[in-house]
């Protein structure tokens, strides 16, 4: 079998599809063995990709789109998530844009996707870094956001689906919900070197299929016990009813068919753009490869994947 070594930025719901092809045995099925490497930071994810450690990569598109400005030949081929997953959650009494003027707002990583999402946030809502004196911060992934709110070092922060509603539950406004926003964002994708995908087509190939068999087993409400147990084993949860947010936030999130988005990355670019501004002569058209996802389309691949609904 071919082995396909794989880097994974964040455990989060989105990459259950990749955890479920891989625990069902569907990566082998199609003569492939995949190792899946957890790695924290995106800017590490994409040196090792350029180097030729890894040859795809899970994570947020804003590093990769870096290292593509740098001269490095890229391709998203399969958009793992396609909207923002995060929410612009509040001190109590702010409960407007305006209320957010010269605020300190708590993102992960600058660079990362709760970093690009709060800049897109801002511009939704009228808002401008410079001009309104927000203070941007970086407060660390959600539980240290939630506890910077708690203590007030910080008036809002971008949290994902299970720290929202447990911080609403507790009075904190959520002033914008991205998602129900529908605001375009291609928030994580499977990306891999051009060359490789020359060099390997059927490799390529046979990832996309393995990972679309995952959605479909996720998509089967029959599967949810399962899909519960992968999602607990995989985010370290205590137990497997710890997993039914983070299910839910996959069933919200996940598309059946997960074509990468154009507008979205074109986001993406834009504020990768406003930090290197190599990145604004990238046009989304030139990585954005949905060639793979097309072919499967094609010969009805996702119909006999979801049985024909």
């Amino acid at each position: 079998m071919q082995r396909v070594r794989v880097a994974l930025s964040t455990p989060t719901p989105h990459m259950a599809p990749l955890w479920v092809a891989k625990d069902n045995k569907l990566f082998e099925k199609y003569g492939l063995d995949v190792q899946m490497i957890l790695v924290s930071g995106g800017s590490l994810v994409a040196q090792m990709l350029a180097s030729g450690e890894i040859q795809m990569t899970a994570n947020a598109p804003a590093s990769l789109v870096n290292l593509i400005a740098g001269g490095e030949k890229l391709s998203f081929f399969l958009g793992l998530s396609n909207t923002s997953p995060f929410t612009l959650v509040t001190q109590p009494n702010l409960r407007k844009a305006e209320d957010l003027k010269g605020k300190r707002l708590g993102t992960a990583r600058f660079g990362g996707s709760s970093h690009i999402s709060v800049l897109i946030a801002l511009e939704h809502l009228g808002l401008d870094l410079k001009r309104d004196k927000i203070i941007l911060i970086q407060t660390g992934v959600d539980p240290e956001r939630m506890a910077a709110l708690e203590s007030k070092a910080i008036d809002a922060a971008m949290l994902q689906r299970v720290a929202t509603k447990a911080m609403t539950a507790k009075g904190y406004y959520p002033l914008l919900n991205m998602n129900q926003a529908k605001i375009p964002y291609q928030n994580t994708g499977l990306a891999m070197k051009r060359d490789f995908a020359a060099a390997n087509p059927k490799a390529v190939d046979s990832v996309a299929r393995a990972v679309i068999e995952g959605y479909g087993f996720i998509f089967n409400k029959n599967n949810k016990p399962a899909v519960k147990e992968i999602i607990a084993r995989n985010l370290r949860l205590p137990n497997i009813e710890a997993a039914e947010d983070f299910y839910q936030e996959a069933l919200e999130e996940l598309d059946r068919k997960p074509y990468p988005s154009l507008e979205g990355t074109r986001n993406v670019i834009k504020y990768v753009a406003e930090q290197n501004p190599k990145a604004a002569n990238i046009k989304a058209e030139e990585i954005v490869d949905t060639s793979w996802l097309k072919k499967l389309d094609g010969e009805g691949f996702f119909e006999k994947v979801y049985g024909g609904k």
